[in-house]
């Protein structure tokens, strides 16, 4: 199967079953740091430090706005349709926003602020849907990236550009599904920056919200064996690990016993915390990374209205998918496809497989 066919295959198997403009916060003649020119003098091409990077991004959400000098300096995470535009390798195939050739007061209706980079150059994402089919040809043509399925892009991208691509999805997505007031029920606008939105009548202001999901890497005492589940979208042959959501008035910990009873019928011993993940999917989550102890005595009781399978694997076979998975994971994913491989575990860009990769590694 040569690489395009490896890429359709792929692409079928991860698929699941624009706001105005605030128009009183731009200015394209108010003064505002540019990419040249920081608040400490700095020019282009120094390194900023983290804390000069995120009290210029402060001052752009409340209080300047953005500006047209700041967004023809910037350069742009390109979306269309909801899919990310990605090189061959999987990274973000960034784009300058003078090769888009677009009206920055128009750009600003369908982008938004999402970072800047160590030598100051602010990053924007950026629906063109609403461009027309020209502009996705044209950048295409100059780009040389694709237009790839957003959760096949997430889970292969380099772990800090999965997390920006992550947070552009969520924001598109809660602007698309928040044009409304909760409180009055007036229409709301979004300021410049898409970092908020403010009801026209009652002048609530309202910013994106998050869930929490505790996700769960569940091992016997002895440490001899791995329990890995997979859900019925998963790709064929994925085992991950238990997640579930947070219920209000619970801890984590108590979610993730909670999560790991109901859908496999075992009893966490214990909780250590681990790492977490910003995840777009199936809205916008907080997936919080855990190691958790059973005896490993218990027999299984799988909710089958959650899960398709659960297993438990020995950590030689786990180990092997994960260096499998490491070295080649497209070919991996599409032997699975092809029923040559019926386990993988889940590729770089997820939390699960961080969790795997932290516990065989200590």
């Amino acid at each position: 199967m040569n690489s395009r066919n490896v890429f359709r295959a792929l692409t079928v198997a991860f698929r699941f079953s624009g706001t105005k403009l605030n128009r009183p916060q731009w200015n394209s003649s108010r003064n505002c740091h540019s990419i040249g020119k920081n608040p400490s003098g700095q020019t282009s091409g120094q390194q900023l430090s983290y804390v000069q990077r995120m009290k210029m991004l402060q001052n752009l959400r409340e209080k300047t706005g953005m500006t047209e000098e700041v967004i023809k300096n910037g350069k742009c995470l390109v979306y269309y349709k909801g899919d990310p535009l990605l090189t061959e390798d999987f990274n973000i195939a960034w784009m300058d926003f003078t090769d888009l050739g677009v009206d920055p007061k128009l750009f600003l209706e369908h982008a938004l602020l999402l970072g800047m980079t160590d030598a100051g150059q602010f990053q924007f994402a950026v629906q063109i849907v609403g461009f027309g089919k020209e502009l996705k040809h044209a950048v295409l043509k100059k780009s040389q990236g694709n237009f790839t399925d957003f959760r096949l892009g997430l889970m292969m991208m380099p772990t800090p550009e999965s997390a920006l691509a992550s947070k552009a999805k969520a924001i598109f997505n809660w602007h698309r599904r928040n044009t409304h007031c909760a409180k009055c029920g007036g229409p709301s606008a979004r300021n410049s920056t898409a970092s908020c939105r403010t009801c026209s009548k009652c002048e609530e202001v309202w910013y994106p919200s998050l869930s929490p999901v505790g996700i769960v890497l569940v091992a016997d005492s002895l440490k001899t064996k791995l329990l890995l589940v997979r859900q019925g979208r998963h790709p064929k042959g994925m085992y991950s690990c238990i997640a579930g959501y947070v219920d209000s008035g619970e801890t984590l910990e108590e979610g993730i016993r909670r999560e790991v009873a109901e859908e496999v019928g075992l009893t966490v011993l214990s909780v250590d915390y681990k790492a977490s993940q910003h995840w777009s999917f199936p809205t916008s989550n907080l997936m919080i990374g855990c190691h958790a102890i059973v005896s490993g005595n218990e027999p299984l009781d799988v909710d089958t209205s959650e899960l398709e399978d659960a297993r438990w694997f020995s950590v030689d076979e786990v180990r092997r998918s994960l260096i499998s998975i490491k070295a080649n994971p497209l070919e991996t994913m599409t032997s699975a496809q092809e029923g040559t491989n019926n386990f993988f575990v889940p590729p770089r860009g997820t939390l699960a497989h961080s969790l795997i990769d932290s516990w065989l590694s200590s």
